[in-house]
């Protein structure tokens, strides 16, 4: 392994369980609680738990393979209950059963210890290189354990290292394969984030598009009607967009959207937003704001942009703009009805006075 990627797995993360989904850590440890049970059940014919204590040894072990039972419906059925500090307290458990039926059955050469891989395998797939260095000490102390008690001689010692070997190579080859896979999931939700954002900003004016406008107006008047607060939406145009095209060029015609979308979104103040509508329309949503406050706020916007934004042959640009206010059962639909009737009546009130 390259040191470019073995350093990979000790950089420190902000989060200790990044990429991970903890509904499927929770799924993964009940179905490795549930294997480790029947393992355990497979082995007792091959290794009997009745050499230390006799018959009490059975009622043990049934005990512990009950209680694993239990814990792995838990987990599976009752997913919510566990969190990884409750699932890493159950793996230290697991460890703990295996060496008792470990000397239940005799101690030194039984097959039971080979069982530890099962919660080694899930701490290095789950944790980080902390949590996992710790564990692979308790793994060692519980291998190590039966040359204590049974005093086997220093020639047999290779029957608790060379399982040990096995699990620091297979759980550190787990974790290294898991880091990687996790590091593709992050990238591949980051990327998914992105796209996300990218298609709810109009390219052209770099402001929110209707798509988002859509999604946020639904947003908008569910929190209204929650909040029993007032809501407005105003829709505008650009007066005599089509000359600027006509005259000048359509590159003219689109510095010209990009200047009046960014001197709107600089005079709105949070949580008010503008979006481009669709050619040179735009909307704006005002949340708790009055239809009052709204047609304030409309010419401030209007001055703003006749002061910043000026046409090929030096004319400051002018918008219409009109609002509606959001009335009790109101759809999205009536409320950007409401404010295109109200664009429409300033249109024409426009050119009477004019």
């Amino acid at each position: 392994m390259p040191m470019k990627e073995l350093r990979k797995l000790f950089v420190r993360q902000e989060n200790a369980y990044w990429g991970l989904d903890i509904d499927l850590v929770r799924r993964m440890a009940g179905l490795f609680a549930l294997i480790g049970v029947l393992f355990t059940v497979l082995l007792w014919p091959l290794s009997p738990l009745s050499d230390q204590i006799g018959n009490g040894g059975w009622a043990l072990g049934i005990g512990i393979g009950v209680l694993g039972l239990v814990i792995s419906a838990l987990i599976l059925l009752r997913p919510s209950l566990w969190s990884y500090r409750s699932l890493a307290v159950l793996a230290y458990f697991s460890v703990v059963g295996i060496s008792l039926m470990q000397w239940l059955a005799g101690g030194t050469g039984e097959p039971y210890e080979i069982l530890i891989l099962i919660p080694v395998l899930f701490v290095a797939a789950v944790y980080p290189p902390g949590v996992i260095a710790g564990f692979l000490l308790i793994a060692a102390a519980s291998l190590a354990a039966p040359l204590v008690y049974d005093q086997v001689s220093g020639d047999l010692t290779a029957s608790a290292v060379g399982p040990f070997l096995l699990m620091v190579g297979v759980g550190g080859a787990v974790h290294y394969l898991l880091i990687e896979i996790r590091g593709q999931r992050v990238e591949l939700a980051r990327e998914e984030k992105h796209a996300r954002v990218e298609a709810r900003v109009d390219e052209l004016t770099a402001i929110a598009n209707r798509r988002a406008f859509e999604e946020a107006l639904i947003d908008e008047i569910s929190r209204a009607d929650r909040m029993g607060t007032p809501l407005s939406m105003a829709m505008g145009d650009i007066e005599h967009f089509k000359q600027i095209n006509d005259h000048f060029g359509h590159l003219e015609g689109d510095r010209a959207l990009h200047a009046v979308a960014q001197a709107m979104d600089s005079e709105l103040r949070v949580p008010d937003r503008v979006f481009r509508w669709g050619g040179d329309e735009f909307a704006m949503l005002l949340p708790g704001t009055k239809k009052e406050g709204a047609d304030v706020l409309i010419g401030r916007v209007q001055a703003k942009v006749s002061a910043a934004c000026r046409r090929p042959d030096s004319e400051p640009v002018w918008i219409h703009f009109a609002a509606a206010e959001l009335q009790p059962e109101m759809t999205a639909t009536e409320l950007t009805g409401a404010a295109d009737l109200a664009l429409m009546a300033e249109r024409t009130r426009d050119r009477r006075e004019r």
